[in-house]
């Protein structure tokens, strides 16, 4: 969590992902590591992260200015870091060492981290870390079952002291707040609570006599003599094997010596002064509360220290919380605590639950396996994803979330697309369910069509040869039209409504891959094995164009395989292409880890995405590292990370590329599955290994001007509004320069009087500029109804300009409809709200005003009463002639009480009950 706990950062695969709890929103962060993050930290301020992935390379990135500050090689097997709360150190458990940092301040310095202490006393990986409040004191728990609490700098009183008592290795330690009290949690769910018989507060730092600076600096002139041929041989020796982690390595093993000098030295002095000690106050099992299988293991634990809370998951999918030190179990009276996170890595879930209520705060979950297909809403709010788990999700491209998850299929999904009003999603599997319109298989060289009404198979398409591998749907001539590509060298186009079978058969060099129509339908994309992309008119059958796509595709190779990476560029196609809304541009990707964009009327390569640099995966370097090949293989396939307790790593079986993953270890290759165009044309997404993909041009700020002068500056554009009073000119000044800030000012300073005058005025590429920015602004901005009237005047008095050239600016019209159907999401249910609030208030006054109006007439008729007694005695005469009349005649009967003005004095009953 972030330190306001409003936000949550979770690593997936080389890139972090912060999500806002608070908004309801999610954002990856722009930088990318060349391995997946094991582990990170934020510091006590929130502005400073630090990223480490599983090659030890650190990445340190500014939250607050989202700008990645530089880079740093910590080294291999890194398994914990944590920022001390001050913010000055930061403590990485590397390998069986535990080393500290100074991190980067105000202060100039070179380096963007340097060493400061190395403790290299543990017989086993380190673990896990934690500091105290004032960052003095930190407790490292190990893999060799013990926990090492020690000083940095070195205390008066402590130096270092070992924790044992635990039967497996360590998952966490914990500090008390303010204290040098400690819990240690091992892996086989037993808890230890240490108490210190010194308080942390009566510590102060260890004083160095003048004796002891002399020793010192005899012995460190004495080093540097003996280490300078070494520094000379440590230089040749990165010339020759060009190996910096071994040279980082013998640094830190000088650092180490002269530390342990200085250890020496203060120990001596120690001696003289009572050292802390830690006494085990309790002992507890986790496993004392498990219902079922006890075999479950600790996987991972924190605490809350203002709240003494301890959370701990289990294998098994479990998860306690206890009260600490008394480790009571917590059900729903408890202090006030946090939200707890929780995440798994085999199913990609991620969980925040409030354990007072008992209800998820946020509960989402990926793919199980890879992700294959994907489709846009035709508003572009929504898109859908099918995998090979079968199933389907909805994701909100607004805020990144899945909304919704279909399980009806059984397999792989092989298809998706949503309806042309948005209402439904259609979807092919390998299952072969009923509720297909229309699908080409592998196993059947036919195409079916289905009803999608009446879930009747209205035909059946047969003249393919081969697996069909692609199929669209597109308008030509306005009739509907159905084009496919299939394994056997050909590509079709057919009649659906007319039942003429194959309008036309076009011949390719080699087997179809993918489709696409473009949006016009008067052309039509096929990409084939030999990485070409063919374009033909589907009517006249000639061929438009091609482009040649083996060099854009790039050169990769994997490291079992035995040949170069140029030889091994057979295969590697698009499997994917897709047209933009205008039929301008074509996307493209497959086996490979770019995404190309061509211009379809130059046949050029517009531009090239890398869609990721994650070494992690296999199949993205051009050149294996030879030093990892021996006679006996690649060493990169030996798993020397492989947690012992858990799955061991198994050799892929040859060929597979489907099937079971979770019963094998497997490094998946990278590949691009299906890539779509957003209706509204400002973003696209991809289905990869890595994930699903959002690429869009509405978060950044590019600097765009357009028929610029010398004349047209900020200055002159503020002198033409509030000088001049011409609000027209410098609306169209502010445009050309394309600054957003002065736009939002020079706009948002016109009188809502000329906005309709303006909006009349303005040449139709400057209103399709306007539209573009007043649909970003209707969702970021607070004066959303000035919004809306500039958007309703720009509509109205641009109409017939508009209408005959709507597909030009169709991107356009749909961003404004996608951003305007967001807010009226987000405002609809606070209006209906507010509406019912007011009724409801409104019903209450009402109420109150009645009762208050009689109580009113009450108290009149008390206070009359009171100046005319003797007129009350006399009415009192006479009720009581009337209760005895009354009793005689109706003696048997009970009435209702009625009462009748009799005049303005006072009230008299006409009846009475008995």
């Amino acid at each position: 969590f972030t330190p306001d706990g409003n936000a949550l950062l979770t690593p997936v695969g080389n890139r972090i992902t912060v999500v806002d709890l608070k908004n309801s929103r999610s954002e990856t962060l722009s930088f990318e590591s060349e391995f997946n993050i094991v582990c990170t930290t934020i510091s006590s301020q929130g502005s400073l992260l630090l990223a480490i992935n599983e090659n030890g390379r650190g990445y340190l990135y500014n939250m607050k200015c989202r700008v990645l500050i530089g880079i740093h090689r910590f080294g291999h097997d890194v398994h914990a870091v944590k920022f001390s709360p001050d913010s000055k150190s930061v403590a990485v458990c590397r390998g069986n060492r535990c080393e500290v940092y100074t991190c980067p301040s105000a202060e100039r310095q070179f380096n963007l981290f340097t060493l400061k202490f190395v403790l290299r006393s543990f017989h086993d990986k380190t673990t896990c870390i934690d500091w105290t409040n004032d960052s003095r004191v930190l407790a490292v728990g190990s893999a060799d079952m013990t926990t090492q609490v020690f000083s940095v700098p070195l205390l008066d009183k402590l130096h270092r002291f070992t924790l044992a008592g635990h039967g497996r290795e360590i998952i966490g330690v914990f500090f008390e707040l303010n204290s040098l009290n400690i819990m240690t949690i091992c892996k086989n769910a037993k808890v230890n609570y240490w108490e210190a018989d010194m308080e942390l507060s009566t510590m102060k730092p260890f004083v160095w006599t003048e004796d002891d600076y002399s020793d010192l600096e005899e012995n460190d002139v004495d080093e540097n003599e003996q280490t300078k041929t070494t520094m000379n041989n440590e230089e040749q020796t990165a010339e020759d094997n060009e190996d910096l982690d071994e040279i980082v390595e013998r640094q830190r093993s000088k650092l180490e010596i002269q530390q342990k000098r200085y250890e020496e030295r203060a120990l001596k002095n120690m001696g003289k002064h009572d050292l802390v000690k830690f006494k085990r106050l309790a002992k507890h099992n986790y496993k004392e509360s498990f219902e079922g299988d006890r075999s479950a293991v600790l996987l991972s634990c924190n605490y809350h220290q203002k709240t003494h809370m301890l959370v701990a998951g289990f294998s098994n999918g479990s998860f306690y919380l206890h009260e600490m030190p008394d480790f009571n179990m917590i059900h729903s009276l408890s202090p006030l605590g946090d939200w707890i996170a929780l995440a798994c890595q085999n199913l990609g879930q991620l969980v925040v639950w409030e354990w007072q209520s008992e209800t998820y705060i946020l509960k989402q979950q990926g793919h199980f396996n890879n992700m294959i297909q994907l489709a846009y809403s035709p508003d572009g709010l929504h898109i859908a994803s099918g995998g090979d788990d079968g199933k389907i999700k909805l994701w909100n491209t607004s805020n990144g979330f899945c909304f919704v998850t279909f399980s009806d299929h059984t397999s792989t999904i092989t298809g998706l697309e949503f309806s042309s009003n948005g209402q439904f999603i259609i979807s092919s599997s390998l299952d072969a369910a009923g509720e297909i319109v229309c699908a080409g298989g592998f196993d059947s060289f036919n195409i079916f069509v289905w009803s999608i009404k009446t879930g009747k198979l209205l035909d059946i398409l047969s003249g393919h040869e081969g697996p069909i591998s692609g199929i669209a749907f597109g308008r030509n001539n306005n009739q509907a039209m159905l084009a496919s590509c299939s394994w056997d060298k050909t590509m079709r186009t057919w009649n659906l409504f007319e039942n003429q079978g194959s309008r036309e058969t076009f011949q390719l060099h080699t087997d179809g891959l993918g489709i696409s129509v473009r949006p016009d339908g008067q052309q039509v994309a096929v990409s084939t094995v030999d990485a070409q992309i063919l374009f033909f008119h589907p009517d006249s059958g000639q061929q438009m164009g091609s482009i040649e796509a083996t060099h854009d595709l790039g050169y990769a190779r994997r490291e079992t395989d035995k040949v170069t990476a140029k030889k091994l560029t057979f295969g590697r196609a698009y499997r994917s292409i897709c047209y933009t809304l205008d039929g301008n541009y074509l996307l493209a990707g497959g086996r490979s880890k770019y995404i190309s964009l061509y211009n379809i009327r130059e046949q050029i390569l517009v531009k090239r995405f890398e869609i990721t640099c994650n070494k992690s995966f296999d199949g993205l370097n051009e050149y294996l590292n030879r030093r990892k090949m021996t006679e006996w293989g690649s060493l990169a396939m030996v798993d020397m990370d492989r947690d012992n307790d858990q799955n061991e790593k198994s050799i892929r079986l040859p060929g597979v590329k489907k099937g079971d993953f979770s019963s094998r270890y497997y490094k998946p290759e990278l590949l691009v599955t299906c890539v779509r165009f957003s209706p509204t044309g400002r973003s696209w997404a991809a289905c990869t290994t890595e994930g699903l993909l959002i690429y869009s041009i509405d978060n950044s700020s590019i600097f765009d001007p357009l028929d610029l002068s010398e004349e047209i500056t900020p200055l002159s554009i503020r002198r033409t509004l509030y000088d001049k009073k011409d609000a027209y000119l410098s609306l169209m000044m502010a445009l050309k320069l394309s600054e957003k800030s002065l736009i939002i000012e020079i706009m948002e300073n016109i009188a809502a009087q000329n906005i309709e005058y303006i909006s009349r005025s303005l040449p139709l590429f400057y209103v399709e500029l306007l539209l573009n920015f007043i649909s970003e602004q209707l969702q970021n901005s607070r004066h959303f109804g000035f919004y809306m009237l500039w958007t309703h005047h720009l509509l109205m008095n641009n109409t017939n300009d508009l209408k005959p050239n709507s597909s030009k600016i169709l991107t356009t019209l749909c961003n404004l409809e996608k951003n305007l159907t967001l807010k009226y999401d987000t405002l609809g249910k606070l209006v209906d709200s507010n509406i019912f609030t007011v009724q409801y208030l409104t019903t209450i006054a009402a109420t109150q005003n009645s009762e208050e109006q009689h109580n009113g007439i009450m108290d009149t008729t008390v206070s009359k009463s009171d100046e005319s007694q003797d007129q009350e005695e006399k009415e009192e005469e006479r009720t009581e002639h009337l209760k005895k009349k009354t009793k005689k005649r109706k003696k048997k009967q009970n009435s209702v009480v009625k009462f009748h003005r009799v005049d303005n004095n006072s009230l008299l009953s006409d009846e009475l009950s008995e």
